[in-house]
């Protein structure tokens, strides 16, 4: 009877590998696909870095043009 080793899958190796892989591809990454990988990141550095101040700021997303076209139409402009 043979003994197979059985190793836990780490999902943040996988994300940072197939997001690693669309990047390297050309293709742009969308919003929660960016939160995933900055997550990802994170969790891999944690042990060796701290979180650095250019990692701490906050940038205001931009809403894309059919968000701002909506709102427009609601407020009768």
């Amino acid at each position: 009877m043979e003994h197979n080793n059985v190793k836990p899958v780490d999902i943040t190796e996988n994300v940072l590998t197939m997001l690693g892989r669309k990047m390297s591809s050309g293709r742009d990454l969308t919003m929660s696909e960016r939160l995933m990988a900055m997550t990802a990141t994170a969790q891999t550095t944690s042990n060796r870095y701290g979180p650095g101040p250019a990692d701490m700021v906050v940038q205001q997303p931009e809403l894309p043009e059919t968000v701002k076209g909506v709102l427009a139409n609601f407020t009768g402009v």
